[in-house]
């Protein structure tokens, strides 16, 4: 995954056979209306732009947009950091490792 073709879904179909990888184009829509609104091609700067938008809405209102994903949390924050650590640690001993 890049952001080259940021509107770009893949998935891959696999039931013991042969595997199968599909791509669609998606369209987009803003959490956050923008000046251009669906004229122009979404873009890094405008990510970054809605990402700000997101955090600053959930530190006034307390809460999410109600038909959009929230920012993650501190809680979400640590637990992938433990996700990964215990991924790393898996991979380079060959073991399974517990995530506390």
């Amino acid at each position: 995954m890049t952001t080259r073709e940021p509107k770009r879904l893949e998935w891959l179909e696999y039931a013991g056979g042969e595997q199968t990888w599909g791509w669609v184009e998606t369209g987009h829509q803003t959490a956050f209306q923008t000046i251009t609104g669906p004229i122009f091609e979404f873009g890094f700067p405008d990510a970054i732009l809605q990402m700000w938008a997101a955090f600053l809405h959930e530190l006034v209102e307390g809460r999410a947009l109600e038909r959009f994903a929230g920012c993650a949390s501190l809680e979400e924050a640590a637990l992938s950091h433990r996700l990964f650590t215990a991924a790393l640690a898996s991979q380079e001993g060959g073991t399974v490792e517990a995530i506390h």
